[in-house]
């Protein structure tokens, strides 16, 4: 994006996008409020044709642009998403560099509906750990901590050898979502899994525990890792999307089906209260249906 003299928005863009990175949002989160960002510019630039300052931004214009999002194609919640960096982006606006008004605050989320994934069984999710570990043994380790632990991608990937405490049985995760620190007990089965494959690449001199391949002072890239789920799934036989995520929803239900209370499973995925992990609560409930049928 060119800088113009009437149009300022880039540099406010770049000044957000720093204050995200101080304030220790993830990597993922910050490239997807980037991105929504420049889409932004550039509706914005062919519409006043680089002729506007970004205080001269009206809510106006913020519709204007979900509206072209959606004629161009874009899903619900892509939209969302994008009105969400605009609200965080004027928020900064108004509260770090004291803008008058934020004018996306009163423009209301276009409303979703929530489907839950298409999430792995039991078995399936068995499958594809034994494959992996056959295929893909260095990913496979990644893979059981994803599952074990029910983390995000990025505090996993990011991963620091010394996060980890083997004899409290422990890994302490960062930069999950909101910036907070957590400390994650570890399955019995990860322990060994984990203790073996330190002890393996102990002398690869990074600090990271899955370094990047090209380069051992970065960790290992977000693509390559849904590449590596992707080529997994197919050789288990599974037709089924497999992603990284979808592993803290697999392991989300799992608990909940098992009786694990949502008080817990709230603290163990890192979150304050139970209003985000109240999705798997029906599971709970489904499971009553056969009991019950039996009056």
């Amino acid at each position: 994006m060119i800088n113009q003299k009437n149009f300022d928005l880039p540099d406010y863009t770049g000044k957000f996008i720093r204050y995200l990175q101080r304030q220790g949002y993830s990597t993922e989160t910050i490239t997807g409020y980037k991105k929504d960002l420049e889409q932004f510019e550039d509706f914005l630039l062919q519409m006043y044709k680089g002729n506007i300052l970004t205080e001269e931004i009206q809510k106006g214009d913020i519709l204007d642009f979900l509206d072209d999002l959606e004629k161009r194609g874009l899903k619900t919640s892509s939209r969302a998403r994008a009105l969400s960096t605009l609200k965080s982006f004027n928020k900064f606006l108004v509260y770090e560099l004291h803008f008058k008004e934020n004018v996306a605050g009163q423009i209301r989320h276009p409303k979703l509906e929530k489907q839950r994934p298409d999430i792995l069984s039991h078995d399936e999710i068995q499958s594809f750990m034994n494959t992996a570990k056959i295929h893909y043994p260095y990913e496979y380790v990644l893979f059981s901590l994803l599952y074990y632990t029910g983390s995000r991608l990025s505090p996993i990937r990011t991963l620091q050898r010394g996060a980890i405490d083997l004899d409290e049985r422990k890994i302490f995760l960062d930069k999950t979502k909101g910036g907070k620190n957590i400390a994650v007990p570890l399955h019995d089965k990860v322990v060994p899994i984990l203790e073996e494959f330190l002890q393996l690449h102990r002398n690869n001199g990074s600090f990271f525990v899955f370094p990047s391949l090209k380069s051992l002072d970065k960790p290992i890239s977000p693509a390559h890792i849904r590449g590596k789920m992707k080529k997994t799934a197919a050789l288990a036989g599974i037709s089924k999307r497999v992603y990284p995520h979808l592993f803290r929803h697999c392991m989300a239900t799992r608990l909940t089906t098992l009786g694990v209370g949502q008080l817990q499973l709230a603290r163990l995925m890192g979150h304050a209260d139970t209003r985000p992990t109240e999705r798997y609560q029906h599971l709970h409930v489904e499971d009553l249906r056969s009991p019950i049928n039996l009056l």
